[in-house]
Formats: structure tokens, C-alpha cells, sequence
């Protein structure tokens, strides 16, 4: 059978065999591809929904950190006015309301939606209504006794709003406690999870409204979900949109938290490689006609040209090595270089961050071990070649620090305090610490006082109005340098005069480049760094302020900030509210757990915090600071420890893993040389104090006290509360 069956076949037309080979070969890809095409379109689906999950969970929990601490704030007010309602706010809750102001903004409005404490809260649509005369237990979803969520905005910012109703002895309602938590206090995870026009991400309540966050203003009908659970679609339309979403429920409130990207933006990289995909499908097949054309001609051809083209076919396949060999041996010469290249760059990468992170560990040793000898030496030519070793160290650590403040910008990490404040307080700090500087120059530094006042950092533009001066003193030999300001509009331009050289127009772009100095070609360190002006650019692109710069040679320069002008007068200035006893626990004995690899580093820190009169355990890495831990007396006050250490658990482990053993959180200072951008958020992440290496021993002296205030200011909150 199987015999007829080739001869059968072989009696078919040689072109008609070609064509059903090319044919079944065809299909045979084209099925395959089409299949793994739609794999890829499911997974790539799945993939955008979990992560869309993942990201719903994590707003949630950050959600609920924010509203939970208000229900429990809205709750105390409410449960002072229960049964008496308006009547009982001045003698039984204006104490508590005054105190839980401190969260957010706290209104409480009567049965008429009049305000008759705290700012004007104002509700979306029907909110108010719903606030004074809704089933607020049965809305809320047993959150804390009948607190619901609603939105609104206090003091012209978006808000969630927590709201209890109130009532009066007969029982009839006689208003309601408002309690506005500002929606910036969760603008950091909606800035990552959600742009507004790509992806979106926010709290909505159950019929689709939203809360707070970016995006649409309504989300459609949530389907039903259990407090808790979670949830998603790959085709949910929002606005005519279809969108991937993914969904999670608050435990204790109904609403749920949504992020959620457009289908053809999860799509558009499947959409490129499905083109990619039919443009290989449509070389390939034209590749198979091209096959089998050349099948079908050498079919046509005679016998006699066969040799012919047996000949041809040889010098062919002959050049083919010959240029396959010369594209061979130029693709390795390619590889090699590439290779060298990357190899190059790893090593550099390696250097600096090695040098940088290396170069601290003996600065900050050796900045400890001087701190010690200076207490101990008594003989005045003695404390002399002391002091000089200190200016040493104090250069070396500027330089240091200058590349740990540009490494801190660069990271990220910065988060810009926009506030109100006055010109003239920017003005007198610059000015009590420059006067000095001028005079012994024999400069003429004049400020000009300005009572406007602007929206800004005020350390941030302190710190930009500082280098500015600082520069401008360095390259003015005679006169003087002047400060103003002058109004332009909405906008203010702080400018800084100076009687320089000037500079030439070609390199007042370059001036802001890292290490640029003008005039100072052997790099005299006591001329600066050539780090301040780019320090300026990027503290100034944080705040969205300009810097400007103009100048003539031979007549000096003007730099020039351009700051908003705010938009509400000055107000007064809260008073100071007066330090309880639990200040003197910072000066007091503790015992400190350090955990540090480096022999000498340790020695140091536990020679300098012995003469401070604390109690010291000492540790090389985790594993032995949390064997130390559990054959301690007593559980630790702090924990100094570096963030790089051997094995695999990192300082950050080492304090959380001791809090975990301890039963309850243990403060922790965490002590890096390490400046890598990455570095710096994964460090800042932990929720520990972060010191740089080299630091003072001042500087570890106040982070010590900070901790320790900072303990006993929550102690004291906790027993306020019990």
C-alpha cells in the first residue's frame, strides 16, 4: 500500500508537489505564529490586569492608613456630643476637636449645613444631604459607628471627607462632625500609579464616584466585592474607554481603590510585535515563492546549462564564503570592542562608587578617632597639629558632601516643602551669614529689604540664595555684591549684583555644568568646587523656579531667581507649643546596639558613645546584632548600624528583623557612605534616620537626641489618648 502510494505520487506533476510543499509549509507556520499571537495577547492581558491588582493593593493600604486614624478622630468628637448634640460642643468636646484639627481640617456644621466650628468644608452634590440625613451606619459599612466617606474640598484643596452625624437629646438630628484629610497626603502613590492621561488610579466609592485621586470623575457601577477582597477586568470601559482595571475593596468603608490603564496603551507593545510578526510572515512566504520560482525555472532548464550553472553555483558559494569570512572576522572585531567598551564602563562604575563609598568608611573613622583625641590633648602645640589635621578633614568631607548633596538631588528623594513664606526671613539669614564673610574681603555686601511674600522651599531657596552669594563673593576682588528683588506680575526675580570679572557669553550655559570654574585652571580647592551653580539648577528644577543669569565683561554679573508670588497675605506665625519632660530623656544613658563590619569604625563609635556615657553592644553584621539582642539584659533604646554588611541581611533587615524579635519597633539610625541614586530611596524607604558618612560626632549626637525626643513625644501621645 504504502508502495502504490509514492508511486502515486511520483507520477504527479514535479510543479504540483513543489506547490503543495510550499503550501502545507505555509500553513503550517502561519498556524503556529497565529497561535502564539494569541498566547501572547492573553498573557500579555493577564500580566497588565495582576499588575494593575498589585498596584489597587497598595493604594488601598495607604487609603486606609490615612482614613482609618480620622474615623478614630471624627469618632471621639462625635462620642463627646452624643445625646446633647450642639448644645454639649463648648463644654464637652471643643478640647477634643480643637486637638483632632491637628489632622486634617475639622468642621462641625448644624442640621441646616450652617458651619459653627472650624473652616467652611464644602461637599460634593448631594454630600451635605447625606452627611444630616443619610443611614450613615448602613453607607458606611460599620466603619467606626456611622462615619461616612464623602468628597469635598477645604481651603480650595481636594479632600476626603469623614463625616458623623450628630443628635440632640430627642434624638433628632443636630448636625454633623466634618473631618477634611487633604487627598496630597496620598499624592505620592498617585503620582506613581496614576498620570491623568495614560493610566489612572484612585478611591472611589461603589457607585463609581470618585474620592480622591487622578483620572475620570467616575468610575461606572462597581460590581458587588466583600470588604477586603480584590478584583479586576482587562475590558472595563470608563468614559467610552476600554480599559484594564484592577480593584480592591476597603475593609471597613464601601469603596474601593481603582488603577486601571487603557487597553491600546497595555496593548500598543503586542500591536508591535504582531506588525513585526507579519512583516517576518510576509518575507517568509515571499521567501517560499521565491524558492520554489527558482524550483519551477531549474525544472525548464535543459541539461546542457546545468554545468553551467553547477559552475556559477560554485564561484558563487565561493564569494559568499569569501564575504561571510570577511563580515565573521569584522562582526568579532565589533564584539570585542563593544565588549571592551562595556567592560570599561562596569569598571568605571565600579571605581567611583568603590572610591566614593571606600574613601568614607576612613574619613568617618578618623573624623570619630579626632573628635576623641581633641578631648584628650592638653598641650597647646599639640591641639595646633590637631586643628590641622581638622581642616583636613574638614576639606576632604566638603568635597564629600558636595557630591552626596548632587547624588541626593539626582536620586529623587528630595520632596520640596511648598509653603507661604517671607522674602525678608530668606534675606536676614543670607545676610547674617555672608556680612562677615564681605567684610573680611573688604566687599560691600548690601541686602535690600522685600516684605513680599512667595511659594516656594524656604530651605531649598535659602540654600540656592546661599551659593548664589557664596559665588558671587568668590569672583568679585573689589566692590561689592547687592541682593534685591523686583516684581514682575505674579512672579518675584531675587537677583544678586556683583562687581566681577564677568563672564563670556559663550560659557554662561557651562557655568551650570558639574566642576566648572571659570578663572581657576589649577584647581584651588580654596576657590571651591564648581559644584554651587549646578547645585542651583537642579534645587531650582525641583521647584519649577527659573534661574537667569546676565553679564558683561569687565563690569560683573547678575543671577536671578524667579519665584511666585503668593497669593494670601502673611499670616502670624503659630506659637511654639512648650517641650514636655520627655526632652531630657535625649540627654539621658541609653543603651545602643551598634552593628558595624569595619573593626576600626566600630571601635571608634563605641569609644566615642562609652564617653558619652552610654551603654554599647557591638556587632559585625545582622546575624550577631540579633544574637546580641537576645542575650541583652534588656532591649535596646537605638540601633546604630552601617548599611552595607556582610551576608545577606542589610542594616534596614537588621532593624526591622530586631523590632520583629523585640515585639515592638526599635528606633534605628542607619549610616552609609554609599551615594548611588537607588541607594538613597531604598535607604529613605526604611522610615529610619539616614546619616551620611563622614559626619560629626555633633551630628550623631543630635540624631541620638532627635530619637530619643521623638520617643518620648509618642509616649506622651499614647498615654493623652489611654
Amino acid at each position: 500500500m504504502l508502495r502504490l502510494s509514492v508511486r502515486a505520487l511520483l507520477n504527479f506533476h514535479p510543479k504540483a508537489v513543489l506547490a503543495a510543499i510550499v503550501a502545507s509549509m505555509t500553513m503550517l507556520g502561519a498556524m503556529a505564529w497565529g497561535a502564539l499571537t494569541l498566547f501572547d495577547y492573553v498573557d500579555t492581558l493577564n500580566r497588565a490586569e495582576r499588575d494593575a491588582r498589585q498596584m489597587a493593593a497598595l493604594l488601598e493600604g495607604h487609603a486606609a492608613a490615612m482614613v482609618d486614624g480620622g474615623v478614630g478622630a471624627v469618632s471621639r468628637v462625635a462620642d463627646r456630643m452624643r445625646d446633647g448634640g450642639l448644645s454639649v460642643l463648648a463644654e464637652q468636646a471643643l478640647g477634643e476637636a480643637l486637638s483632632v484639627s491637628s489632622r486634617g481640617a475639622l468642621s462641625i456644621v448644624d442640621a441646616g449645613g450652617r458651619t459653627v466650628f472650624g473652616p467652611t468644608i464644602a461637599l460634593d452634590g448631594s454630600g451635605l444631604d447625606a452627611a444630616l440625613g443619610g443611614d450613615l451606619a448602613a453607607d458606611a459599612g460599620g466603619a467606626g459607628g456611622g462615619v461616612l466617606m464623602l468628597h469635598g474640598r477645604a481651603d480650595g484643596a481636594e479632600s476626603i471627607v469623614l463625616a458623623r452625624r450628630l443628635l440632640d437629646r430627642q434624638g433628632r438630628v443636630d448636625g454633623a462632625v466634618l473631618l477634611a484629610l487633604p487627598e496630597a497626603n496620598l499624592s505620592t502613590v498617585l503620582n506613581v500609579f496614576g498620570d491623568g492621561a495614560h493610566r489612572f488610579a484612585g478611591v472611589f466609592r461603589t457607585d463609581g464616584a470618585r474620592l480622591a485621586g487622578v483620572g475620570p470623575q467616575d468610575l461606572g457601577p462597581v460590581p458587588r466585592m466583600e470588604p477586603g477582597s480584590g478584583g479586576g477586568d482587562h475590558d472595563w470601559l470608563v468614559g467610552g474607554q476600554r480599559t484594564v482595571i484592577g480593584l480592591k475593596r476597603m475593609q471597613a468603608f464601601p469603596a474601593v481603590a481603582a488603577v486601571a490603564l487603557p487597553r491600546e496603551v497595555v496593548l500598543a507593545p503586542w500591536v508591535v510585535r504582531l506588525k513585526q510578526g507579519l512583516s517576518v510572515v510576509g518575507v517568509s512566504f515571499l521567501a517560499m515563492l521565491g524558492l520554489a520560482w527558482l524550483g519551477w525555472a531549474s525544472l525548464r532548464r535543459e541539461e546542457e546549462t546545468r554545468n553551467a550553472l553547477r559552475d556559477a553555483n560554485a564561484r558563487l558559494e565561493q564569494r559568499v564564503d569569501e564575504r561571510t569570512a570577511d563580515l565573521r572576522s569584522l562582526n568579532q572585531k565589533l564584539v570585542r570592542a563593544l565588549a571592551e567598551k562595556e567592560r570599561a564602563n562596569q569598571a568605571k562604575s565600579r571605581f567611583l562608587s568603590a572610591a566614593n563609598h571606600d574613601l568614607r568608611q576612613p574619613f568617618q573613622a578618623l573624623r570619630l578617632f579626632h573628635h576623641l583625641l581633641m578631648e584628650r590633648l592638653k598641650d597647646p602645640r599639640d591641639r595646633s597639629i590637631a586643628d590641622k589635621m581638622g581642616e583636613a578633614l574638614d576639606s576632604g568631607e566638603k568635597l564629600l558632601h558636595s557630591l552626596l548633596e548632587v547624588a541626593t538631588l539626582d536620586a529623587g528623594v528630595v520632596r520640596p516643602n511648598i509653603a507661604d513664606v517671607p522674602v525678608a526671613t530668606v534675606l536676614d539669614s543670607v545676610a547674617t551669614e555672608f556680612r562677615a564673610v564681605a567684610a573680611e574681603k573688604g566687599l560691600d555686601l548690601r541686602i535690600r529689604p522685600c516684605d513680599a511674600l512667595v511659594r516656594t522651599d524656604a530651605a531649598l531657596l535659602t540654600r540656592m540664595l546661599r551659593d548664589l552669594v557664596r559665588n558671587a563673593l568668590s569672583y568679585t576682588p573689589m566692590g561689592g555684591v547687592v541682593v534685591g528683588c523686583r516684581r514682575r506680575g505674579q512672579w518675584l526675580r531675587i537677583e544678586v549684583w556683583d562687581t566681577g570679572a564677568g563672564i563670556p557669553a559663550e560659557q554662561l550655559d557651562a557655568i551650570f555644568e558639574d566642576f566648572v570654574q571659570l578663572g581657576n585652571p589649577e584647581r584651588d580647592r580654596r576657590r571651591g568646587l564648581g559644584l554651587g551653580l549646578s547645585k542651583v539648577r537642579r534645587k531650582a528644577a525641583l521647584l519649577g523656579h527659573a534661574v537667569e543669569v546676565r553679564s558683561r565683561l569687565g563690569q560683573g554679573s547678575v543671577f536671578s531667581i524667579m519665584v511666585p508670588v503668593a497669593a494670601s497675605e502673611p499670616k502670624e506665625e503659630p506659637a511654639s507649643l512648650p517641650i514636655t519632660g520627655h526632652a531630657a530623656d535625649a540627654k539621658a544613658a541609653r543603651l545602643i546596639l551598634v552593628v558595624e563590619d569595619d573593626p576600626v569604625q566600630r571601635a571608634g563609635m563605641q569609644l566615642l558613645l562609652e564617653s558619652w556615657g552610654h551603654q554599647v553592644l557591638a556587632a559585625v553584621d545582622g546575624p550577631a546584632a540579633l544574637d546580641a539582642l537576645r542575650g541583652a539584659p534588656r532591649r535596646p533604646d537605638v540601633i546604630l548600624t552601617d548599611f552595607r554588611l556582610p551576608g545577606a541581611m542589610t542594616g534596614a533587615d537588621t532593624v526591622t528583623r530586631a523590632g520583629e524579635l523585640a515585639g515592638h519597633p526599635i528606633p534605628g539610625i542607619i549610616l552609609t557612605g554609599d551615594t548611588a541614586p537607588e541607594r538613597i530611596r531604598e535607604a529613605v524607604a526604611v522610615g529610619c534616620r539616614l546619616l551620611h558618612k563622614p559626619f560629626t560626632p555633633d551630628v550623631l549626637r543630635d540624631a541620638l537626641n532627635a530619637v530619643a525626643t521623638e520617643r518620648g513625644a509618642l509616649r506622651q501621645t499614647q498615654q493623652t489618648a489611654a
